[in-house]
């Protein structure tokens, strides 16, 4: 893998991060960032929303404690395109609304695009894991 590879893993391994934090805790300047403006969303609750519906969605959000983490996260790429599977464990509290306190877990796809030097968010799919489904 060449240099400019190694670092185009980095950003999206960081991108990817701070798009995760950033839905935890309701941040929408970097969510305005990272996402694409075709972007589209289909929830662990089978909501479907574009760009304008999940940021409206996502709005709702801040200042909630919610905290989210990744494994067993695998990224895939085609081109300018990355394809990612893992796992969010979501804890903390809030997933839903303000005084929901469940934790789950989720297992995602996530599609990113490399555009104007710096990865974009293009689609999302969440599926809820159950319980002892997963290790």
């Amino acid at each position: 893998m060449a240099s400019f590879d190694h670092e185009r893993q980095a950003a999206l391994d960081r991108a990817i991060v701070r798009f995760g934090e950033a839905w935890a805790n309701g941040d929408m300047a970097t969510l305005r960032e990272l996402l694409s403006p075709s972007y589209t969303h289909n929830d662990a609750f089978g909501a479907r929303h574009d760009y304008e519906s999940w940021l409206t969605y996502v709005a709702k959000r801040t200042g909630r404690q919610t905290r989210i983490a990744f494994r067993d996260v695998k990224t895939r790429f085609i081109g300018d395109v990355a394809v990612i599977t893992g796992y969010n464990e979501i804890s903390g509290g809030g997933v839903l609304s303000p005084d929901d306190d469940k934790d789950f877990v989720l297992v995602f796809t996530q599609v990113w695009v490399w555009r104007d030097n710096g990865w974009k968010r293009e689609a999302f799919q969440a599926t809820p894991v159950k319980a002892g489904a997963v290790d």
